[in-house]
């Protein structure tokens, strides 16, 4: 036996320890290994901090604005290439020695060699591409060499028809004939060579500058309290890219994650210690625990692979879903608090870490503490609407304090943020998921089971109606009971609609379903009696277990009656024997006792309620007397040991007592008064 308890000891630290160990090296390994950039800097402010010095050589190559820019000064100056066909000349020399009209003509035959060499001493173009049409040098490909040539020293078809028009010039028959006959044996010698032209212009835009800035070890980047205008935000964005790449060596590599390491494990170590102190009862909950952690592991790691593969859609994620959703099963607090874990450790890799943290606190803090009734499908859509404005709101006024304007703000990020805010709708499903997984119920599921048409409650209100009525009177009286103090009120309605479902079974022995009978009790002991009132808890745990009620609710029907004495047999018993010993476990629950301060209320309300049945003439005074006998009775049997209720929230339950009784039997109480 001490060997087991010693293995579930250790198992049960192991369990404990493993998780947020593995979550601590997934996220210390996970984490961009690079050293970071230890200066903030901004557009159009000043540099706040000293000279800043460049520790190694580097450059700032041009962007795709100033590519741009020099590409369309390249098409500004296209140079345009020729090819040569040689043939062109002999070929017209040889038409013009066989035309005999022109070569008869000795006079005529001079001037037309005049034309040709005039023409093909630097060529004739006939087409040009019209972009080209500005151009002033053009070239030619001769010997398979590119010779540049001056496009105004160029034959074209208008200058070679003029030179023609102007050698001839006489108006006769001849004349005439020889300026047709010119005009059509004179062709182009050189031709647009689209490929060549093409290709030498894309070598021109391979071989730009891509350098627009170069700066070498030593230089002055920055002075103090210089502006940082276009071009030195560009410098230093390429600075700090160079920085963040060039510093880094295995040694800081190894510091890196040392650092991460240790911030890590110290954020997750403040989480235990906070559930150590403050929630126990999750504390000692391994599964719980796990839960919650690997939560935030996984908001981590979508966090760091969208700032890895695609930084500017960080907003999109929507880092109020988790806490949303955590608080569907616990409380403010603890959903305050993972949100604010997950926050700071992401706060470590998200670029613009104090705008970060700023927004997703305040968007989550107001969530959360108006986060009441999620499960109705209008408060989350609210919800839903409050994240969006508040996300929008809360960056325009960041927005105002950096810039000084509105301009700058891109209508992406605002689409980001309604996004984000759409995606919180599927915080249903996520509780659904959740439920599942921990087997913890959540608010959505409770509200479910407050239907009075579930097979179970319709069972009892064929079986036991007056216990019907007296579970929805409790149930009245300790959610309001659980509202003053602050506790789940939702959960606290719906264990006690359940708490007496084990009357079902022998309806007839419970006063509240005593109409116009015999007291069956009459006919048995004492013991028997006891029995049979005992064993509507066992009977109640195994129908909810049948009709798969949560474990959360189940633990109404334990503890509704602690291990408190059936004192009405207990002392009909002592009278039957006086002389005999009696064993008081016959008349006692089994238990256990509260262990919350909602299992402590529906043990009050349920005491409370049976009880104010019995008061004949129900005064003012009287229900006030009667809640303070219940609640000392329940004091003195010390029900209340293992419940985290204080003796100040007592207080305020037995006032909300006795003020819905009044409420409740006012009616009864004038009409007594008014016959008296």
């Amino acid at each position: 036996m001490a060997n087991f308890l010693k293995f579930y000891t250790y198992k049960n630290i192991v369990d404990k320890v493993l998780v947020p160990v593995i979550a601590v090296l997934s996220l210390t390994f996970s984490f961009p290994k690079k050293d970071i950039f230890q200066y903030e800097f901004l557009k159009e402010k000043n540099w706040n901090y000293k000279d800043l010095f460049s520790p190694f050589d580097f450059f700032v190559e041009k962007n795709r604005k100033d590519i741009d820019f020099e590409i369309n000064k390249l098409k500004e100056n296209q140079e345009i290439f020729f090819t040569q066909k040689k043939e062109v000349v002999k070929n017209i020399k040889k038409k013009i020695k066989k035309n005999l009209f022109i070569s008869s003509d000795k006079h005529n035959y001079k001037i037309v060699q005049k034309i040709l060499n005039t023409i093909y001493k630097y060529g004739y173009i006939d087409n040009i591409p019209p972009y080209a049409s500005n151009i002033d040098i053009i070239f030619f490909q001769r010997n398979k060499k590119w010779i540049p040539t001056l496009y105004k020293k160029i034959y074209t078809r208008k200058k070679v028809n003029n030179i023609i028009n102007k050698n001839f010039s006489k108006k006769n028959y001849r004349s005439n004939i020889l300026k047709m006959i010119l005009k059509k044996i004179i062709v182009p010698n050189f031709f647009y060579n689209k490929n060549y032209t093409e290709f030498f212009f894309h070598e021109k835009i391979r071989s730009i500058n891509k350098i627009k800035y170069s700066f070498s070890k030593g230089d002055k980047i920055i002075e103090n309290n210089e502006i940082i205008d276009e071009k030195k935000f560009q410098i230093l964005s390429s600075f700090k890219k160079e920085y963040e790449n060039k510093i880094w060596n295995k040694k800081k590599y190894y510091c890196l994650i040392i650092g991460y390491f240790f911030i890590i494990s110290m954020i997750f170590i403040l989480f235990i210690l906070y559930l150590f102190y403050f929630h126990k009862k999750i504390f000692q909950n391994n599964r719980v625990i796990n839960f919650l952690i690997i939560n935030i592991l996984l908001v981590s790691l979508i966090t760091v692979f969208t700032i890895k593969y695609h930084s500017k859609i960080l907003y999109i994620i929507p880092f109020c879903l988790l806490p949303i959703s955590i608080r569907a099963f616990f409380n403010f607090h603890l959903s305050l608090t993972i949100h604010l874990i997950t926050i700071l450790l992401l706060s470590l890799i998200t670029p613009n870490s104090f705008e970060f943290i700023f927004i997703q606190f305040t968007t989550g803090f107001l969530v959360l503490l108006t986060n009441n009734n999620i499960y109705k499908m209008k408060n989350l859509f609210i919800a839903v609407g409050k994240i969006t404005i508040t996300y929008i709101i809360v960056f325009s006024s960041l927005t105002l304090i950096r810039e000084g304007s509105l301009e700058k703000i891109s209508w992406y990020t605002f689409f980001l943020f309604f996004f984000s805010g759409v995606l919180t709708l599927f915080v249903h499903p996520l509780i659904f998921l959740f439920e599942k997984l921990l087997n913890i119920t959540s608010d959505i599921s409770l509200l479910e089971l407050s239907d009075t048409n579930t097979p179970i409650l319709r069972l009892l209100s064929q079986k036991a109606p007056g216990t019907l009525q007296h579970v929805l009177t409790v149930s009245n009286l300790a959610e309001e009971a659980a509202v003053a103090i602050g506790a789940h009120s939702l959960l606290v309605k719906i264990g006690s609609i359940y708490h007496d479902i084990g009357k079902v079974e022998n309806s007839n022995f419970f006063s509240e379903n005593q109409y116009d009978i015999k007291n069956p009790h009459e006919k048995l002991s004492p013991i028997k009696s006891a029995k049979i009132i005992l064993k509507h808890v066992s009977i109640g745990i195994e129908l909810a277990k049948k009709y798969h009620l949560p474990d959360s609710v189940i633990d109404f029907i334990r503890t509704h009656h602690g291990n408190s004495l059936i004192h009405f047999f207990y002392e009909k018993q002592k009278k039957k024997y006086p002389y005999i010993k009696i064993d008081k476990k016959q008349f006692q629950y089994s238990g256990p006792k509260p262990f919350s301060k909602e299992t402590a209320i529906v043990m009050i309300a349920d005491s409370v309620e049976a009880a104010s049945k019995s008061i004949r003439n129900p005064s003012f005074k009287a229900l006030e007397e009667l809640v303070e006998n219940v609640v000392n009775k329940k004091k003195k049997e010390n029900q209340f040991s293992n419940a985290d209720i204080t003796f100040k929230e007592i207080e305020k339950v037995k006032k909300v007592f006795q003020k819905k009784l009044i409420n409740i039997y006012h009616t009864r109480i004038e009409y007594h008064n008014h016959n008296t």
